[in-house]
C-alpha cells in the first residue's frame, strides 16, 4: 500500500508538503476574494516545501525564458505572478500524485 510518505512530489514526500500546507491554511485569511498565508515554515515540512516550490519556481521560469524565443509567444508574468503560479501548480500536483487524478 502507498502511503503519502512513499509518494514524492517534486522530489519531496507528499505527507511533508501536507504538513507544511495544513500549517499555512491554519494560518490564511481570506482578503477581497484572496487568501493570504502567514506564518513560518519550520522543520522538515517547511524545508520540503520551501524546496518544491523552488523547483516549481525554476521550471516556470525556464519556461518564461523560452517563450522569447523566435517564434514565441512572450511570458511577461511578474515574478509575484510567477511564485503564485508555482504554488497552484505544486499543490495540483500533489492532489494528483495522491489521488492518482490527473
Amino acid at each position: 500500500m502507498t502511503t503519502n510518505s512513499d509518494v514524492l512530489v517534486e522530489g519531496e514526500p507528499a505527507g511533508l508538503l501536507l504538513e507544511a500546507l495544513t500549517a499555512l491554511m491554519q494560518n490564511s485569511e481570506e482578503v477581497d476574494g484572496l487568501v493570504r498565508f502567514e506564518g513560518p515554515l519550520v522543520g522538515d515540512s517547511g524545508a520540503a516545501l520551501v524546496h518544491a516550490l523552488g523547483r516549481v519556481t525554476a521550471e516556470l521560469h525556464a519556461d518564461d525564458m523560452r517563450s522569447f524565443l523566435p517564434g514565441a509567444t512572450p511570458n511577461t508574468r511578474t515574478e509575484e505572478q510567477r511564485a503564485a503560479d508555482a504554488f497552484l501548480v505544486l499543490v495540483k500536483r500533489l492532489d494528483e500524485d495522491i489521488t492518482g487524478h490527473a
